[in-house]
């Protein structure tokens, strides 16, 4: 476990993968204070939030395509098949390269919100549940893209199918919204059905993403809607099974 980590670390210096995020997020808190500079009112207010989302993405796109991409070469180089070869479990091989990876995210989310406390003055108790969602947030996304590296054969696959998952989880709040409604998109109601059906799959299914990380905590402090708690549960939930499902793909295939 050890030998794994110290070396995804490594090669995340050698990438330079730590480098390029810090120093993106000093990019994204400048433009936050530029954007807020330009703000008529509630500059504070506006840049805290656009720069914890762009935080946000940030971290996202740096985890997700450092993984699919670091995934790739160990199966060019056939390192993974030289791994596997040993007496090693494919349970153990994935939960090590899990928390490998996620300890990087863990690092970048603790380091993330110093610039937005410094820059602009983030509300202390909902930094603090800021960052610990965005630390939650992190590992759902390790997860995710350590699926989706493992399961695809190219890394661009597996960025975009690991964004596109993301991007769904983001919206399970807008599907959820259509089920409510029972909006009638179809003239004809069986494919109404078929749609509401659809939306409500989508729904239950995908982790609840868009609650991670929610601005709001940074302008007003902690409080309303789901909390810490509820990001602990589902991040325990959905962590499991895409490891899980990561495990099994292994199995399946020819090493």
């Amino acid at each position: 476990m050890l030998t794994t980590l110290r070396y995804v670390l490594i090669t995340a210096v050698r990438d330079r993968l730590i480098l390029v995020l810090l120093l993106a997020l000093v990019a994204a808190a400048g433009a936050a204070s530029f954007l807020a500079a330009s703000a008529i009112a509630e500059k504070r207010e506006f840049g805290l939030a656009f720069g914890g989302e762009l935080t946000r993405l940030i971290l996202v796109l740096g985890m997700i395509t450092f993984i699919s991409f670091h995934i790739r070469r160990m199966h060019e180089t056939r390192e993974i098949e030289a791994i596997l070869a040993r007496p090693i479990s494919r349970a153990t091989f994935v939960f090590a390269y899990f928390v490998a990876y996620a300890g990087i995210a863990l690092l970048l989310s603790l380091l993330a919100p110093a610039f937005l406390l410094v820059g602009f003055s983030a509300n202390g108790p909902g930094l603090i549940e800021w960052m610990i969602s965005l630390i939650l947030e992190g590992f759902v996304v390790v997860a995710i893209g350590l699926f989706c590296s493992m399961s695809l054969e190219s890394a661009t696959a597996s960025v975009v199918a690991a964004l596109g998952f993301y991007i769904l989880a983001r919206s399970s709040a807008f599907f959820r919204a259509i089920v409510e409604n029972h909006t009638a998109t179809f003239d004809q109601p069986l494919w109404n059905d078929v749609s509401r059906w659809m939306m409500e799959g989508i729904a239950v299914l995908m982790p609840r993403i868009d609650l991670f990380g929610q601005s709001r905590w940074l302008v007003y402090g902690p409080g309303g809607g789901w909390g810490v708690k509820e990001l602990v549960v589902q991040t325990a939930i959905y962590v499991p099974l895409l490891l899980a499902a990561t495990i099994r793909d292994l199995q399946i295939k020819r090493f």
